[in-house]
């Protein structure tokens, strides 16, 4: 990667093939600088900006057992104290970690957000595989640099191999807190519990809402819970509900808190900030890599294909095939692409920010080749065209974040953080 020159141009249109690239034509696109605004972080997962008018950007980052929150100050400088500090399972080269940051709408004012992190199981039987943990913070002083105030559980996801942890959370445009969860990790779903939507028992431990996209009403508690609140204890308190709108939400036989399910490894999604689409970027199993789709407000299927389906393709044993979705009656990704080079989707943002050329793209990557990806967003159907930017980056894209004004940011997995600018535009954050 050329950070001295700061240039990035983009390349060639390029088109998804089982083997790796093929051109079929010239992208008509901008000419764009990655602008390095802070370096040597461990284990970077997510970058995230609390809307209270500080200007401040927060990046969670991962030493071997301990996840941290950092803080890159309004005047673009990596304060050297870690904001906050958590115990984890895993650490750098580990899918396991501190995986997600979200700040309450209200931050500001009431100083809530959430992280999530893999921590020790409760199930001595399970060895060193973690639970998937929901945290609430809520500081007693919001525009501190430095994190001091309460703790408490949201929910725990008992988990079942290492990988495939998703992580991501974010809030969403009513409010409710979003979490991507993974499959529960191994290969190939094992369990299947991608498509199972209530609880499900593997030697004697229930598992229950792994492969989903979860919807949480984190802001009101529940003094009992729901039968079908599968986070919690029927009739004992909770720190979250299930909004009264979620699709399973008055379900005898299926988890309330699923929003969409048939996920495999939701690495990084994201809101669209202008439509508040959601685009999801799910990591594949041994050949295909896709992004799937969410329009605002959609209702009907959502029924995202994994196990069944890798990308629009069966799965093994299945055996091979185009005819998914049709055969499946699953909903077929917008965009996919075939390993080689890439083997891991990274997913990104629809940008919104002051480069013009770029407003109204989709930038994601992929974390085994470096490159960053602009795709032309057609509505919800397949078939996004997408080109390679030349001269893209070598270094692995761990995860990508937004700021308050729509710039759109590279964490990249060498600890360093790169912001997308338009070619002659000044530095600085």
């Amino acid at each position: 990667m050329k950070i001295a020159s700061g240039k990035v141009l983009c390349g060639v249109v390029l088109v998804a093939a089982a083997t790796g690239w093929s051109t079929i034509g010239v992208a008509d696109a901008p000419i764009a600088r990655l602008t390095r605004v802070a370096a040597g972080l461990s284990g970077p997962t997510a970058l995230v900006a609390p809307a209270d008018g500080s200007g401040r950007l927060f990046i969670v980052e991962n030493k071997r057992g301990e996840g941290r929150v950092r803080i890159i100050d309004a005047q673009g400088k990596l304060l050297a104290a870690p904001y906050y500090t958590h115990a984890i399972t895993g650490g750098p080269g580990s899918e396991q970690g501190m995986l997600g940051l979200a700040f309450d709408p209200q931050f500001a004012s009431n100083g809530t957000l959430y992280i999530t992190y893999t921590a020790p199981g409760s199930d001595p039987r399970l060895g060193d595989v973690a639970d998937q943990v929901l945290l609430r913070l809520t500081a007693r002083k919001p525009a501190s640099n430095v994190f001091a105030g309460s703790e408490q559980v949201v929910l725990r996801i008992p988990d079942i191999y290492s990988n495939h942890n998703g992580g991501g959370i974010a809030f969403g445009p009513d409010n409710d807190l979003y979490w991507g969860m993974g499959d529960g990790g191994s290969g190939g779903d094992p369990n299947n519990f991608a498509q199972n939507l209530w609880k499900k028992s593997v030697g004697g431990k229930s598992y229950y809402l792994l492969g989903k996209m979860l919807r949480l009403d984190v802001r009101t508690p529940t003094a009992s819970a729901a039968a079908n609140q599968c986070g919690a204890v029927a009739g004992q308190p909770a720190q979250y509900s299930i909004p009264a709108d979620n699709p399973y939400a008055g379900a005898s036989d299926k988890c309330g808190e699923i929003w969409l399910y048939g996920l495999r490894n939701p690495w990084r999604w994201s809101f669209d900030r202008q439509t508040h689409d959601l685009v999801i970027g799910d990591v594949g199993q041994n050949a295909w890599e896709e992004v799937d789709f969410r329009a605002h407000g959609a209702s009907g299927n959502r029924n995202y294909g994994w196990r069944e389906c890798e990308g629009r393709h069966h799965y093994d044993p299945r055996g091979s095939g185009s005819d998914c979705p049709a055969a499946s009656g699953t909903l077929a990704p917008v965009l996919e692409y075939g390993h080689g080079p890439g083997c891991s989707v990274t997913g990104g943002y629809v940008y919104r920010g002051p480069v013009t050329a770029l407003r109204g793209k989709y930038l994601f990557s992929d974390y085994c080749d470096g490159r960053l990806r602009i795709a032309d967003i057609d509505a919800a159907t397949w078939g996004w065209n997408y080109a390679a930017l030349a001269d893209a980056p070598t270094l692995n894209v761990a995860s990508f974040g937004e700021d308050s004004v729509g710039n759109v940011y590279v964490v990249a997995g060498d600890g360093t953080i790169l912001r997308i600018d338009v070619a002659g535009a000044p530095a600085g954050p």
